[in-house]
């Protein structure tokens, strides 16, 4: 699963930075206008890439939190499962299609995952197992998080 996964999130990254609509930038710009003082003490406007407190060395357990998921998402998978990988890719693909048609209205982020989706359907029939492609459409009709976050969480918790 891993190109598909990639090829998504390189689409989800690439919308993630490009500007607002109101124009601000997540990138620095050149102006002519002087330096902030040394003192400021709030962030800068626009986005921060990346802002976890965390660091690197205390991380998510993301295996682990795919462990927490196949448990409170088992019993709201399909019964039956689809069997038709190319089906239940396709179903994946269409719910994610529908969230974001909703929540970016402007449709780059669904240009972006349309624009790559013959080689993520073949990835997706290929790498990802029919209770994995469930998982992600059940959990995309939440609309609480995106497609490469619960396609990662969902392809650990059913590798199968």
């Amino acid at each position: 699963m891993p190109r598909a996964r990639d090829a998504l999130l390189a689409a989800v990254l690439a919308l993630a930075c490009t500007p607002a609509p109101d124009g601000r930038s997540a990138s620095p710009t050149t102006s002519d206008a002087p330096p902030p003082a040394a003192a400021q003490a709030s962030p800068p406007s626009g986005r921060t890439a990346n802002n976890d407190a965390r660091g690197f060395a205390n991380q998510p357990d993301y295996d682990g939190e795919a462990t927490l998921l196949k448990g409170q998402v088992t019993p709201r998978l399909p019964d039956p499962l689809p069997t038709d990988r190319k089906q239940a890719c396709a179903g994946m693909f269409a719910a994610a299609d529908a969230l974001y048609r909703e929540i970016d209205p402007d449709g780059a982020a669904l240009k972006l995952l349309q624009a790559s989706r013959a080689a993520d359907q073949a990835a997706c029939e290929r790498e990802t197992s029919p209770r994995a492609t469930a998982c992600v459409t059940v959990l995309l009709g939440d609309r609480n998080a995106e497609l490469p976050w619960l396609l990662d969480q969902c392809s650990r918790a059913f590798p199968d």
